[in-house]
C-alpha cells in the first residue's frame, strides 16, 4: 500500500454539510437559484494534510470565529470568503434545509440507525450461537 497518502481524499459525492452556524445545507447545483429566503453556503475543502496540520483545536477555533462545514463525504469545507481555492479545491454549494426537510432527514436517520442496530444485534447473536 502506498504510504505517501495514508488518508486519500474520499471519492463520494457531498450531499449534505453541517455548518458551524448550526445549519444543515443540502447540495445545490452550480447556478441554480436558491429558494426564496434560504441561506446558501459555498465552501472549499481543506486537503487532508491541512486538516492534520490545523488539528482539532485550531479547526474548532476557526469554526467559532468563521464558518466551516463538515460534509457528508468526510471533508471539512471552509466558507468561500475565508479561503481561496476556486478551481483548485473541491467545492460544495448548498442551500439551507427547511424545517420539514430536516424533520424528514432526522426520521430517516433514526430509521436507518434502528435497522442497523437490529442487524448488528442479529449478527452478534449468530456468532454467540456458533
Amino acid at each position: 500500500m502506498d504510504q505517501s497518502h495514508p488518508n486519500p481524499e474520499p471519492r463520494i459525492p457531498t450531499e449534505l454539510a453541517l455548518a458551524s452556524d448550526g445549519v444543515v445545507y443540502v447540495h445545490a447545483e452550480e447556478g441554480s437559484p436558491p429558494d426564496e429566503g434560504r441561506a446558501v453556503f459555498v465552501g472549499y475543502a481543506l486537503k487532508p494534510r491541512e486538516v492534520a496540520a490545523y488539528g482539532v483545536r485550531q479547526l474548532l477555533a476557526w469554526a467559532v470565529i468563521g464558518r466551516l462545514a463538515l460534509g457528508s463525504d468526510g471533508r471539512v469545507y471552509v466558507h468561500e470568503g475565508e479561503i481561496g481555492g476556486h478551481g483548485v479545491r473541491k467545492a460544495f454549494r448548498g442551500v439551507a434545509m427547511t424545517s420539514t426537510e430536516r424533520a424528514a432527514l432526522v426520521e430517516e436517520l433514526h430509521r436507518t440507525a434502528f435497522n442497523l442496530t437490529l442487524r448488528v444485534q442479529s449478527k452478534a447473536g449468530q456468532r454467540k450461537s456458533t
